[in-house]
């Protein structure tokens, strides 16, 4: 019994629909295993100091990728206060643990101080960075 063209087309329409579904957008190849943020819960006004990320986990082995971890605290508006990027290298399929520190200064008012760490993996393939995976934390700093 043969199925008339647009049967067949239904059906795999249905098929390509049901595949996208069920198939992730795109796959970490860096998976996080644990991460950690290190701030103070209260500063000075104009007071500059150091947080700090610890982030660990396993990267595919592959020597084509070239992973590096970039360390953003953002304004509650989006604007960056501090940037860090510190390299993982070449996965051979090893445990990793890397330390971010980020260095900013406290606002010159008293209050609370929302600050968002954006933590981007991004691997180098080719010559061309892709993100792997990103982590958003909202921490609340007491200023005065």
């Amino acid at each position: 019994m043969a199925l008339n063209p647009r049967m067949s087309l239904l059906i795999i329409t249905v098929v390509v629909i049901v595949l996208r579904m069920v198939t992730p957008g795109f796959a970490t190849y860096c998976p996080l295993s644990s991460i950690s943020y290190k701030y103070p819960e209260q500063v000075s006004p104009n007071q500059t100091f150091t947080t700090s990320v610890t982030i660990s986990g396993v990267c595919a082995p592959d020597d084509a990728y070239y992973y590096s971890i970039r360390s953003d605290l953002n304004s509650q508006h989006g604007l960056v206060l501090s940037e860090q990027s510190t390299p993982i290298g070449y996965s051979q399929g090893e445990h990793w643990n890397i330390t971010a520190e980020n260095q900013i200064t406290a606002p010159a008012t008293s209050g609370s101080w929302p600050i968002i760490y954006t933590v981007y993996i991004f691997a180098d393939v080719g010559g061309g960075f892709t993100i792997d995976s990103i982590i958003y934390k909202s921490v609340t700093i007491q200023v005065g």
